[in-house]
């Protein structure tokens, strides 16, 4: 058998791209991967940039998804999914991660992390000329020599991998030293007297086949580690000043040519040519096969589960002798440890650390069956269902639902129970007998509260994040279509006599720019599933809970009156805040009246229900752990005995009328939201939200009488005390907001405000989300808070909460909850790929000249400030869109994520909508080159935009 030293090249070039190319448009630019880049870059001298690569973290970038660390690191940055899976790591962990696959060429592979290409570009575009030598052409066709502008994308300090890692900040110039790879390739030579040839026998098949199934797919990850280890740079190490020195004194001039030095530095040194798969690959080292032998034959799932198989069909038993092979005692002058080194790369298991997470409840809302024996609880947290026995206080049954469970109702005859999930965009159907999950039925946007119509065929579910209502056909579970309703439809109730569904939206509708809110009450027409009225609540927004008086003469709602319009310079009197409900009469007519008292506000009214007969209406107050009693006779009196300028102007805003209606105000449990009361009328179940349990009150008594628990866990993690911050009132003054009252689900209330520091009555700004924004600092539109802990430090307290900063702890706590808060799954991408539309668009997005042919300057396009993964820069720009109230123009780059979800735009929230950021602010083509785009243009970019 003759034996075979491999020279790592790659034969033939435009024979490898002709295939691939060809049938691409000569716009579209392919990401090759380092093995073509090493066909040049991998000879003597200083055209060797290949080693310096594969010595680097850059090409160990990808594995470092694997580790534990990363799991923590994304945990913090409230990405829930794995990191290896999640486009906000992988892309600054792989290269090309957001192109589509006919992007990537055959050769290129994600693992190979952070390769040449992410920093000079696509190597389609210039790799002809590139080949040439003549590298002005290249630069001219695309070869990027990235600065320091293009690294602190992706190196710029991030607050999750800070916490984890503590490491040093990022040095620039430091970096580019450790990584400095000057020189020019060397020639293209053919090897393809060294390709592998077809055979019979066993195969080296390389580490990418065993980590198709020993990766993402495998509990312990083990290419991940294998990738990390210096098995995995044992081929390039030979190319070290250290490495050339031991091999001088061998009289070895090329270790990685050397027949001494490759058969323990590469897999498969010294076998034949037709032992090699096509896909195995000399230079990465010493591969899984350098232990377990030649993959061909064991390398299936199907073998490898049957370990007796495996090892017939070659699987090597791996003992101390087999390392030995290589590593003799005295090797290099090093002793070798077994039982130390095995430590060190054992891929069995990953190291575990530490994470202050758990599983808590988080129960949302409630469901009571008509005989009272069973209690339906969803929990939003745990992303169940679970099922009381109200009376023994007893778990009967917890069932895994959708992401994120929101609502709960049944069917009329009680023998299903619909689901809302708000996470996973769909239903589940629940077989309320057996208690199982017997179907998910799609819907919209984030669906919050959902009901059935009185013959129980048809379910209505309000789709909080697109706007409309699913109407479901429940005999076919088949979504019939989508009712319009306003923005951010949340709570949902039935008349009594069942013609009509009311629909409540957490935000106000779009208006002019600094004008008053209104939000509106959608109503549907049971019969016609069809929008009847839309009823408009003046100076409110954050309207949630609804429900419709037993005798049907009105419903109730929650609602917030943000004073968003006048600068917020004070706490007191309501000036920044309040909160009450609303009475919404049948001919349309709409009362406001507060549930707030002077220094004694009633923060986040979230839910609301009527007692069995009418007389009483119950209010969960979630900022303030009440829940407020209203009497309903005195509460028709007060509106009464007004005048219709006084229930228009006065009593909207009046702090003292309370009194005339509230029996009482229940202390109950953290964070109360969902309630409903028992068949018999003599019990209010509450649902407290950061306890973990449900409160049950005596209506006769007017208090909390028993604690039923859901078994969440006791202790209080950091993020979980942050939590409860985030969701309390009592750090503002008079209990008057909290966190949540501005941002929703962690998102937003849709309101610009002017705010004190800013200056009194200039520069206004929108309210932004806080789904996964830790690492996208710096915060304030201005960027002048480079930390979550300085955006909620004492800054908060002086301008905002007009009362005592929190503590040290207290903001800790709270800067480790918000950094948990998610940012859901994109609803315009589909299994990641474009569609045609989306596909046009992104080529605007990161078009180089315009429709005149007009090379468009590198500032003003697109993804110059919009990069990904978060597509920001996190810099400040001025892209002229300051208005007459704006004292600057620079302003912080926004990250686009999911940016189809956050209306209004801009610092200041004039543009209604992603179109009128170009088409009405953006006359000069500051923002972007864009007035020479067509409307079809504009579109498609717009469609590209959402899938970010």
């Amino acid at each position: 058998m003759s034996r075979f030293i491999p020279i790592l090249a790659l034969p033939g070039l435009l024979i490898l791209l002709a295939g691939n190319l060809c049938a691409q448009k000569s716009a579209d630019l392919i990401y090759l991967g380092e093995k073509v880049c090493r066909e040049c870059h991998h000879s003597k001298g200083n055209r060797d940039q290949f080693n310096t690569w594969r010595l680097s973290r850059h090409s160990k970038s990808y594995a470092a998804l694997f580790k534990p660390e990363a799991k923590k690191i994304a945990e913090l940055s409230g990405i829930k999914i794995k990191p290896y899976e999640s486009p906000i790591c992988l892309g600054c962990h792989t290269t090309a991660y957001f192109t589509q696959w006919w992007q990537r060429d055959n050769d290129f592979h994600f693992e190979d992390g952070v390769q040449c290409e992410s920093c000079h570009g696509p190597g389609s575009s210039y790799l002809d000329v590139h080949v040439k030598g003549d590298r002005d052409k290249a630069v001219e066709a695309g070869l990027l020599t990235p600065e320091k502008y293009e690294c602190m994308i992706c190196h710029k300090e991030k607050s999750s991998h800070q916490a984890v890692l503590n490491f040093e900040k990022f040095d620039y110039d430091k970096a580019v030293h450790m990584i400095a790879h000057p020189g020019t390739g060397g020639p293209v030579v053919d090897k393809s007297d060294i390709l592998p040839m077809p055979g019979n026998g066993l195969k080296y098949v390389g580490s990418l086949i065993c980590g198709e199934c020993h990766s993402a797919t495998s509990k312990n990850h083990e290419y991940g580690q294998w990738r990390y280890s210096k098995h995995a740079q044992a081929y390039a190490i030979l190319n070290t000043q250290e490495a050339r020195r031991i091999a001088a004194e061998e009289g070895i001039t090329d270790p990685q040519k050397s027949e001494a030095c490759l058969p323990c530095h590469i897999t498969g040194a010294g076998a034949s040519p037709n032992q090699f798969s096509e896909t195995f690959d000399f230079a990465q080292g010493v591969q899984c096969e350098s232990c377990h032998g030649p993959g061909s034959e064991y390398m299936s799932e199907t073998v490898m589960r049957d370990s007796l198989a495996a090892f017939k069909a070659g699987l090597r038993e791996i003992d101390k002798t087999v390392c030995q092979e290589c590593h003799t005692d005295n090797i290099h002058g090093n002793s070798f440890d077994f039982e130390r080194y095995l430590q060190e790369i054992d891929h069995s298991r990953w190291r575990e650390i530490s994470s202050d997470s758990l599983d808590y409840k988080n129960p949302l809302n409630l469901a009571i069956t008509r005989d009272g024996k069973r209690l339906y609880v969803v929990c939003e947290a745990s992303n169940t269902l679970i099922i009381l026995d109200p009376k023994k206080q007893k778990i009967l049954a917890e069932i895994e639902v959708g992401v994120q469970p929101h609502h709960v109702c049944f069917s009329p005859d009680e023998k299903y129970a619909y689901v809302s999930n708000r996470g996973s965009d769909n239903v589940s159907v629940i077989d309320t007998r057996t208690c199982k999950v017997l179907s998910y039925l799609p819907v919209g946007d984030e669906p919050h509260e959902l009901v059935t119509n009185v013959e129980g065929n048809i379910l209505y579910v309000a789709n909080a994040g697109s706007y409309n209502v699913s109407v479901i056909d429940l005999n076919h579970e088949k979504e019939l279509k989508r009712l319009a309703a306003s923005r951010g439809p949340w709570g949902v109730a039935r008349s009594p006599e069942g013609n009509q569904i009311y629909v409540t939206n957490n935000l106000a509708k779009y208006s002019a720019f600094r004008s008053p809110a209104v939000s509106e009450v959608t109503v549907i027409e049971s019969k016609s599933a069809t929008v009847k009225y839309r009823y408009q609540v003046p100076d409110a927004n954050l309207i949630q809970g609804i429900e419709v008086s037993p005798d049907g003469e009105f419903a109730l709602i929650t609602l917030i009156r943000t004073k968003n319009l006048v600068p917020m310079t004070r706490a007191i009197q309501g000036w920044v805040i309040t909160n009450g409900i609303g009475v919404l009469w049948k001919d349309g007519q709409v009362d406001q009246l507060l549930l707030d008292e002077v220094n004694h506000f009633f923060a986040d009214p979230t839910d609301l229900v009527f007692s069995r007969d009418g007389k009483y209406a119950f209010v969960s107050g979630g900022g303030v752990q009440e829940v407020a009693m209203l009497d309903i006779t005195s509460l028709k009196k007060v509106l009464t005995e007004s005048s219709e300028t006084e229930r228009k102007n006065i009593l909207p805003n009046h702090l003292g009328k309370s009194q005339a209606f509230v029996l009482a105000r229940i202390p109950v449990g953290n964070s109360p939201r969902g309630m409903v009361v028992s068949p018999d009328n003599k019990y209010l179940y509450v649902a407290d939200g950061l306890d973990d349990a449900v409160s049950v009150i005596d209506i006769n008594t007017r208090k909390r009488t028993k604690v039923i628990d859901l078994g969440g866990p006791k202790y209080l993690t950091q993020a979980r005390v942050g939590e409860h911050i985030f969701h309390d009132a009592q750090y503002t003054f008079g209990s008057q907001f909290s966190c949540h009252s501005c941002h929703p689900d962690g998102h937003i209330d849709g309101i610009v405000y002017d705010i004190e520091p800013d200056g009194i009555g200039i520069n206004p700004v929108d309210n932004r989300t806080l789904r996964g924004i830790n690492d996208t600092a710096p915060f304030k539109w201005t960027g002048k808070n480079p930390s979550l802990k300085r955006q909620c430090g004492a800054r908060l307290a002086a301008f905002f909460t007009r009362s005592d900063p929190f503590t040290p702890e207290q903001s800790v706590a709270l800067d480790r909850y918000i950094v948990t808060i998610s940012r859901p799954p994109n609803r315009y991408l589909t299994d990641g790929e474009l569609n045609p539309t989306q596909l046009r668009g992104k080529y605007i997005f990161e078009r180089q000249y315009d429709n005149s042919g007009n090379k468009i300057p590198r500032t003003n396009r697109c993804n110059y400030c919009h990069v990904p993964p978060y597509y920001t820069n996190r810099e400040k720009f001025d892209v002229g869109t300051a208005s007459w109230l704006d004292t600057d123009g620079h302003f912080d780059i926004p990250h686009l994520n999911n940016i189809y979800d956050s209306s209004p735009y801009l610092h200041d929230g004039r543009a209604q909508s992603l179109d009128e950021i170009w088409t009405v602010y953006n006359p000069f083509d500051k923002h972007g080159m864009t007035n020479d785009l067509t409307k079809d243009q504009l579109n498609d970019l717009i469609e590209y935009l959402r899938t970010l």
